[in-house]
């Protein structure tokens, strides 16, 4: 083998190192972001007690006949609006290195 040859095993070598690590970085992109999904999709029918946002991902599940509980009729996208008459609570994720909002909440009491 050339030293020439060895150098382009090299580089291809390298390449597909770096390939590989963004794959795994997308991967786990995917998986934070569906985890977080998933999170705002089990409050979906349940009464729960939030303001006007949610910085830090966690919404805490109550009773609908406590005092301040929102019932949660739809959980949408970010930047998705919520149907007439509901209002709409913007969760972000602690972890998130972007922007951060995951989606919304539409509340009305309950």
């Amino acid at each position: 083998m050339t030293l020439g040859q060895r150098h382009v095993i090299g580089i291809i070598l390298r390449v597909t190192g770096l390939a590989l690590l963004a794959a795994a970085l997308l991967a786990l992109e995917w998986a934070w972001r569906s985890h977080a999904w998933n999170d705002l999709e089990s409050v979906d029918g349940q009464c729960v007690m939030v303001g006007s946002r949610v910085d830090d991902g966690r919404i805490p599940k109550v009773g609908c006949d406590e005092d301040g509980a929102r019932y949660v009729k739809d959980v949408v996208k970010p930047g998705t609006s919520c149907p007439q008459g509901l209002t709409r609570v913007s969760v972000r994720h602690e972890l998130s290195h972007d922007t951060g909002y995951v989606g919304a909440l539409c509340v009305r009491n309950p």
